[in-house]
């Protein structure tokens, strides 16, 4: 073909070459050089004599045989390859899939073929397959297809039995009845990207359908999900609106594998592959900017499902994106949403709305508020959150657009809308697309609200009545009113295709999606499939009959679903085009050439093949020839090519430091060996090509083509297989591929909790079912073809026990949970393991025991959480967790809490638990020690009369409440003090009887005619709280001093001719108050000998000191003396 692609990365911004083809002419003037839609021309394109410029990849029906997967360890659990799935060099000849191509046959005719027509992935599909129960095999691969109505299971279609026979009662015949089914109902089908499972619902033009069915199935018709849609909460609601099938306006799966469906009035539901509900039911408009009606009323005109959401436009031009994002996504990514976006959560985890159902094989009862959303029931504890900043499982940000005021402003409506994820724009975050009316495309910023018009009225000649975005985000394509293709950049610098359908038909495609990066597939009813290539190359695929016609777009082709097969159709991968082009000499082809030569025994082989080492392009056409293989689907030109590559391998080592094959690391001693590029690449590309061909096979489904096996990553692979039932083929391809330990651990751990929940393993007991899925996660899988088997290490399975666990539980085998939850040696898995199952006690045991103060915090969190929502009183809740804290818990927990407690100021919890542990000393100390914090003197003396109470209650604890009623007599007093004398300095709140004495004895000072009876009553406290003569006296010493009370302060010391304490005292408050000399000296002379030294010098009566000494005759005390002096 001659001519650049425009859609190859270099001519991204460049237009197509002018005059470098007639077809790239024909294209850019807008019109298709011949008639796609003629009879003459189909299967045709158009007129190119390179027609295999497109084609498909084929599938056949897999290399290996898959039986039931229910895990349970035995041999239906494992999964056997075939050795013609394997890819040797040994040059083995291969006798499977007799319905191949001959291989005697010329390759330029299958070619041919190839590029002319798609082929069928599977045949003979029965969409409508039904598990049979209780069977006896026991095998989930068994399915009931007797006595289907052919009217009600009809390929895709699948009509209520209920329905159909309300219809037949109105006299229809079947001829008749097929017709009015045909015009009354339609059926939507999705499909999950990377070759993912495919849903499908058949939906009512009118409400006369009320229930349908939806079905979550594999690419092969394995049923994944089956359940009634619209649920039965929505379905039937004496209050709110009630949905029917009808309502149904989109359906489609995420790059998450998540279902959306949304309804016409902007409800949006949310499952996965299982059919469990994600989230809660949520209106991502709940009140339309164009009208003043309620919420509910809101009337859509398109939704379009994307990669990380869906986008959605309705009547009044109201707008709104909604982000589906889960635990793995940066919690700061909602940081930078729009300020009028909201969040949606399940239930327990913030404010969002909703109650996120949790298990079950079918979606739970959702109840919708007329805002719009689930209220949460969030159970309030006096803890707080304690994950308040862990991220849910699923989420949602939903914004909202300002594109209603803007048409209005300019007049004009919006007729599509596409979204580019946001891992094609600058800023990360999604972008909206909206064609208008008046030929133009504006692009809504999801971030600000900002709304750019690219302006492209003068390149558009009609409005845009469809968009869709390549895989790559660089390219749009466009289908306007007047029926013509457009082909557009995402910048809107440059057209790249204009092609003109109006001959075949005027109105728009049923569909249009993108087949890979470089070619637009668009669908008619009764006109069939149409593929668009760079330069208005195209391919017709009539579908004649086809009464159900579906496309799926894939980042490297489309998936074709009808109602009895699934086909893929793709362009030719260049390193296939390479080889098998009529005529090529390129290497790679030379040495295909070779190889056939060689298994055929002809001597030119080998000539040939130096031939191509000679030209130094040998490593060139082994990789090619590796390339070409993984992107096969015939398992015969897959073993082909790769003997082409072992063969061409033999002729290329050289280096004498490189090996052809062997370990790709070795031990220190033969760090120098080391196997070739093509040798690493051959064992690379021969394992996914194994692992490629398991997957396709029907009893699986699971269709991949190499780039999407890339971009999925066989980690990817894991967690598909693991969520469409499938855990012993992915533990036996964890083995095969040396995944990640941990990888291999949660496959491990997803078998065996397959085990547990198998029909097979009811019939055992408790401990059997325990040792069977120990095994399955001790085991190596020794299948596949490696040398593998063995045990596991004990280290690699940390976590996988606990998950199993949890699957037992919720499978209603908890004797099984606790002997699995016993090997589970990771404290951070298996506490909360224990606290799902209900064991809060042994969980608290065992956060003591790894001394986790988080986990035994987390473990009091959600006991307290367990006790008030299995009541609905409160106090009965409190009661309950304090009982069983204190008499089933380890005592660490019980501090804890405590400790906890005391932070609060409402004591009540704490002594609540004080006195369920019969720890009255302590609960009166706390009680005794908040009332010294009490302010009000009434409630202090309240606090105190009840910690005295709870002193009562103990044996122990006499001593305690005696001071406790004490001190309780001693704050009635002090308030009697100064009620008495209408007076605070009378008596000041203290906590000592010392004190009230001091401050009585000291507010004589302020009331001198009231000295007597302040007096008075301070005897009378010194009696009745027994305190010590001696101590009085000083007390009185002091209080005299301190107010200034000098006279009564010499009565007293005159009052007795032997006081308790001495006139020593009452020198030295003489002293301190800075009192005449003669007055100190009054004091002085009468004391003892031996203190009159000191008091002289305290005194600085140095004479009298000097007298002192000398009279003493102390030599030092003169020395010391003199010193002081002179100082």
């Amino acid at each position: 073909m001659s001519g650049s692609n425009p859609f190859d990365d270099g001519h991204a911004d460049r237009p197509v070459p002018a005059g470098t083809s007639s077809v790239a002419a024909a294209a850019a003037s807008g019109i298709a050089p011949t008639n796609p839609f003629a009879d003459n021309n189909e299967k045709s394109g158009g007129g190119i004599a390179s027609a295999p410029a497109f084609g498909s990849g084929m599938v056949t029906d897999g290399a290996s045989s898959a039986e039931d997967d229910d895990g349970d360890g035995g041999s239906d659990g494992a999964y056997s390859y075939d050795d013609d799935a394997s890819s040797s060099s040994d040059g083995s000849s291969s006798t499977r899939d007799s319905s191949a191509p001959n291989p005697d046959a010329p390759i330029e005719a299958s070619w041919q073929y190839l590029g002319d027509l798609p082929t069928d992935g599977y045949k003979n599909i029965q969409w409508n397959k039904r598990p049979i129960k209780n069977s006896s095999s026991g095998s989930s691969s068994a399915y009931d297809t007797s006595g289907d109505d052919p009217l009600a299971n009809n390929g895709l279609t699948s009509i209520p039995l209920s329905y159909l026979q309300s219809q037949r009662r109105t006299g229809l015949d079947e001829s008749d009845l097929r017709q009015l089914l045909s015009k009354s109902t339609t059926t939507k089908v999705a499909g999950c990207p990377n070759g993912g499972p495919i849903a499908a619902i058949t939906c009512g033009t009118t409400s006369a359908l009320a229930t349908s069915e939806l079905r979550i199935m594999t690419s092969s018709g394995r049923p994944l999900a089956q359940f009634d849609f619209p649920p039965r909460s929505l379905a039937h609601s004496p209050h709110k609106r009630i949905y029917t099938s009808s309502d149904v306006l989109t359906i489609g799966f995420t790059d998450r594998c998540i279902l959306v469906i949304i309804m016409r009035d902007s409800l949006c539901l949310t499952y996965d592959i299982s059919g469990t509900a994600i989230l809660p039911p949520f209106h991502i408009i709940p009140e339309d900017y164009g009208s003043k009606r309620g919420p509910g009323s809101v009337e859509l005109m398109e939704a379009a499902v994307y990669g990380d959401g869906v986008a959605v436009l309705s009547t009044a031009m109201s707008t709104a994106i909604v982000e589906l994002l889960d635990e793995h996504d940066d919690a700061a990514y909602a940081d930078g949403a729009h300020i009028a976006s909201r969040r949606i959560n399940p239930e327990g985890h913030g404010s969002g709305a909703g109650s996120g159902a949790a298990g079950g094989s079918g979606p739970p009862d959702l109840t919708i508020t007329a805002a719009g959303s689930v209220d949460s029931v969030e159970v309030g504890d006096m803890f707080g959150s304690a994950r308040a900043g862990v991220l849910p499982p699923h989420w949602a940000i939903v914004t909202p657009l300002p594109t209603a005021a803007h048409a209005q402003k300019n007049y004009y409506s919006y007729c599509a809308l596409a979204v580019l994820p946001g891992k094609h724009t600058a800023n990360g975050h999604p972008e909206l697309f909206l064609s208008t009316s008046d030929n133009s495309v504006l692009i809504v910023d999801s971030t600000a609200g900002e709304i750019t018009d690219v302006d492209c009225r003068a390149r558009m000649q009609s409005p845009i009545v469809g968009m869709s975005f390549a895989p790559n985000g660089r390219f749009l394509a466009c289908f306007t009113q007047n029926s013509l293709l457009t082909v557009i950049s995402t910048t809107f610098e440059t057209k790249v295709l204009d092609f003109d359908t109006s001959e075949g038909s005027a109105a728009p495609p049923k569909d249009m999606r993108w087949c890979g990066e470089d070619s637009v597939v668009l669908h008619w009813k009764n006109l069939g499939v149409l593929m668009v290539g760079p330069y208005g190359d195209w391919l017709r695929f009539p579908y004649e009959g086809e009464e159900n016609l579906h496309i799926i777009p894939e980042i490297d082709c489309c998936r074709v679903v009808t109602n009895n097969r699934m086909e893929m159709l793709q362009r030719v991968p260049p390193a296939t085009a390479e080889l098998f082009r009529v005529g090529s000499i390129e290497p790679s082809a030379m040495l295909l050439d070779a190889s056939d030569d060689f298994e055929k025994g002809s001597p030119s082989s080998d000539e040939a093949a130096r031939a191509i080492t000679k030209t130094g392009m040998l490593a060139e056409a082994i990789i090619t020839c590796t390339a070409a293989a993984t992107r096969e689907f015939d398992i015969k030109t897959q073993k082909r090519l790769l003997r082409a590559a072992s063969y061409g391998m033999h002729f290329s080592y050289k280096d004498g430091d490189a090996v052809l094959g062997g370990p790709l690391t070795g031990s220190s001693a033969e760090s120098n060996i080391r196997p070739t590029t093509e040798a690493a690449t051959f064992v690379a590309s021969a394992r996914k090509v194994r692992v490629m061909n398991a997957l396709r096979d029907s009893k699986v489904g699971l269709v991949l083509t190499s780039s999407q096996y890339d971009a999925i990553t066989p980690t990817g692979i894991i967690a598909r297989l693991i969520a469409m039932k499938r855990p012993a083929l992915a533990t036996s391809i964890c083995a095969y591929l040396q995944l990640d330990e941990s990888v291999q651990a949660f496959a491990r751990a997803s078998r065996a909790a397959a085990s547990v929940n198998s029909e097979s393993s009811k019939g055992r007991t408790d401990h059997e079912t325990a040792e069977a899925a120990i095994r399955i996660l001790n085991e190596v899988p020794s299948d596949m073809g490696c040398v593998l088997g063995g045990n596991v290490p004990p280290a690699h399975n940390r976590g996988a026990y606990a998950s199993v666990a949890l699957a037992a539980d919720r499978a209603g085998r908890s004797g099984v949970a606790k002997l699995l939850l016993m090997q589970e040696s990771s404290t951070a898995d298996k506490v909360p393991a224990l606290l799902s199952i209900g064991l809060f006690a042994d969980a608290a045991s065992v956060a003591v025991a790894a001394k986790d103060t988080d986990l035994l915090f987390l473990c009091l969190v959600e006991y307290q959480k367990h006790c008030k929502n299995s009541t609905n009183d409160p106090k009965q809740a409190m009661s309950t967790f304090n009982q069983n804290l204190v008499s089933k818990f380890p005592a660490e927990a019980v501090n804890m809490y405590m400790i906890y407690l005391a932070s609060n100021q409402d004591t009540k919890y704490q002594m609540n638990l004080y006195l369920r542990k019969e720890k009255f000393i302590s609960g009166g100390t706390s009680m005794a020690k908040l009332a010294l914090d009490t302010a009000s003197t009434r409630e202090r003396i309240a606090m105190v009369k009840e910690a005295s109470r709870v002193y009562g209650l103990g044996k122990e604890s006499t001593f305690q409440k005696v001071s406790a009623d004490e001190y309780a007599d001693l704050l009635s007093e002090q308030e009697r003090l100064r009620n008495n004398y209408n007076s605070y300095d009378v008596a000041p709140e203290s906590s000592s009887i010392t004190n009230t004495i001091s401050s009585v004895i000291r507010y004589a000072s302020i009331k001198p005619r009231e000295a007597h009876k302040l007096f008075a009553d301070a005897e009378r406290l010194a009696k009745r709280y027994k305190v010590p003569e001696k101590r009085l006296w000083h007390i009185k010493v002091r209080a005299f001093s301190q107010s200034g009370q000098w006279a009564n302060l010499r009565n007293l010391a005159d009052s007795r001719q032997k006081n308790p304490i001495g006139l020593k005292p009452f020198a030295l408050a003489a002293i301190a108050g800075n009192q005449p000399l003669a007055e100190i000296t009054r004091y002085i002379e009468r004391v003892s000998a031996d203190d009159r030294y000191d008091l002289f010098c305290e005194a600085k009566m140095w004479k009298k000191a000097l007298e002192e000494a000398v009279a003493t005759r102390d030599i030092n005390r003169i020395m010391h003396v003199r010193g002081l002096c002179n100082s």
